[in-house]
């Protein structure tokens, strides 16, 4: 098993998915209070996060399958030894994610993928070993860290809804 330094924080971008990041944001937003959602983590009066099946989202598929290879190559594994379990949060104006790690389990990597940012979308502040180091959030970024890393998002100040996917990659199960 392979293992990424938690200094890590690895940045990617999908210039070419505009169109696919709007498509599955008004899907998630159309969804997102359906019985199809399941929704945990409640804080500050809002659930931060929103369960979704990629069954529901076929567009989904693309951004799963580049967030497993951009893990792979990070992690210097065979993308098939890998499983990636995914969630969406929906920022309105005002909210906030309290700092947290991903490390509870038997994760390799965490990361988010942003859809949809506004103007005025809280940034994500990693916790790294040689400081806070603020990420902005743009359209179409992935943006990779080590499980053990506490992270926040900042208020989201914009009128419209900040919407990304997060993510914890881990090894696949043998059967």
């Amino acid at each position: 098993m392979s293992s990424v330094a938690r200094d890590l924080c690895h940045v990617a971008a999908c210039a070419s998915c505009s169109e696919l990041n709007r498509a599955i944001s008004e899907r998630v937003l159309a969804l997102q209070h359906s019985e199809l959602a399941h929704k945990s983590h409640f804080f500050a009066g809002r659930y931060e996060n929103v369960y979704l099946a990629a069954e529901h989202i076929p567009q989904l598929q693309t951004i799963l399958d580049t967030a497993l290879d951009h893990a792979a190559s990070l992690l210097l594994m065979d993308r098939q030894a890998l499983r990636l379990g995914f969630w969406f949060n929906i920022m309105q104006t005002g909210d906030a994610t309290l700092p947290h790690s991903h490390d509870d389990d038997d994760e390799l990597l965490s990361g988010t993928y942003y859809l949809q940012v506004p103007p005025g979308s809280g940034a994500l502040v990693l916790q790294l070993p040689e400081g806070a180091t603020e990420v902005t959030p743009k359209e179409g970024q992935f943006v990779l860290f080590h499980p053990a890393v506490e992270h926040e998002v900042l208020p989201h100040q914009a009128d419209t809804p900040r919407i990304s996917i997060g993510f914890n990659v881990g090894e696949a199960v043998s059967r």
